[in-house]
């Protein structure tokens, strides 16, 4: 609730910001974990201290006023500076963040999220982990929801963000050992004489793998179409037809190989990129240390548990500095 100084505070900023963000009042007030009424009332008493109109009445989506587009944008200045003072103040400290809060996307948070955070815990007194799908990640770190995200969307050219690139995750075919046996290794071969199970297309992992099958110009007879890389591996290891999956996947799913060959996609290159992103200069050289530490666990205890039959794939599954060429 505001005080009767001639400011806003920074909580009712924040209510704002989330009131510009959002279809409706109601949204607002879900998103920010408390009650309609008090959107309600945090936004009227900003419109009484600046004595403007800040939303348009009655409009569906919520719409600012001019006036309220001034505000939202030196709202989210004064939010993000605030944050900054805070990371700042707590990082001079020998106790470190009292907070920080990471967002994984789950092919890598299966197989990364313990390791990376355990070599974080002198970092902050506590350490939050939020997984799951690309989009709602992006937009939680973007909304200020989390502080550190590494996700497989560079998002390079945001202007609030830093984008450090942490690894390679190249693409392989699998498939049931009993079709190599019938049909032999060659991709050509197994791809037209069998129905292809993929990620969903709504997925970045499915468009992925649909630009890949271009690439190397194979169609893909798509049978079954999933969302969940386990489901997908005992699909494929049952003998319903091969796929396109991802190095990390691999990583994931151990006991989902028995059974199963894994082949180089040939001819190209074929792989996606992780990156770690922070908003820019909040977190000091933090996002830095975070990748660093990324890399190493990647390098020196993920790509060694690759199975020893797939020898030709550490070559493939790196660690990288340098953004990729496309």
């Amino acid at each position: 609730m505001l005080k009767n100084e001639k400011f806003a505070e920074l909580s009712a900023l924040k209510s704002f910001i989330a009131i510009a963000e959002s279809e409706t009042i109601t949204q607002a007030a879900e998103r920010l974990g408390i009650t309609q009424s008090a959107v309600s009332q945090t936004l009227k008493q900003l419109e009484t201290l600046f004595a403007v109109p800040l939303v348009v009445r009655r409009a569906r989506p919520t719409r600012l006023t001019l006036s309220g587009q001034v505000l939202l944008r030196y709202a989210r200045q004064l939010l993000g500076e605030s944050q900054q003072m805070m990371a700042a103040v707590q990082l001079a400290s020998s106790e470190g963040l009292d907070r920080l809060r990471l967002g994984m996307i789950d092919s890598f948070a299966d197989v990364a999220a313990q390791k990376v955070m355990e070599q974080l815990a002198s970092s902050a007194r506590k350490l939050s982990l939020r997984t799951g799908m690309m989009a709602p990640l992006k937009d939680a770190l973007l909304e200020r929801d989390i502080d550190i995200l590494i996700t497989s969307d560079q998002m390079q050219q945001h202007p609030e963000l830093e984008v450090h690139p942490v690894l390679r995750d190249p693409f392989v075919l699998v498939v049931a050992d009993e079709h190599i046996k019938t049909y032999g290794r060659d991709i050509r071969t197994l791809v037209e004489a069998l129905p292809c199970i993929s990620y969903n297309r709504e997925l970045r992992l499915g468009s992925l793998t649909q630009l890949i099958a271009r690439r190397i110009g194979v169609e893909q007879a798509v049978r079954y179409e999933l969302d969940s890389t386990t489901t997908l591996l005992q699909f494929v290891q049952s003998g319903q037809g091969w796929a396109f999956v991802p190095t990390m996947s691999l990583l994931q799913n151990p006991l989902l190989l028995k059974g199963v060959t894994t082949l180089p996609i040939t001819p190209g290159s074929h792989a996606r990129y992780i990156f770690l992103l922070a908003r820019r200069e909040e977190l000091g050289t933090l996002p830095l240390e975070i990748t660093r530490i990324c890399r190493d666990v990647y390098d020196n205890q993920l790509v060694p548990q690759l199975p020893a039959e797939i020898d030709w794939l550490p070559s493939e599954a790196y660690s990288v500095e340098d953004f990729p060429p496309y």
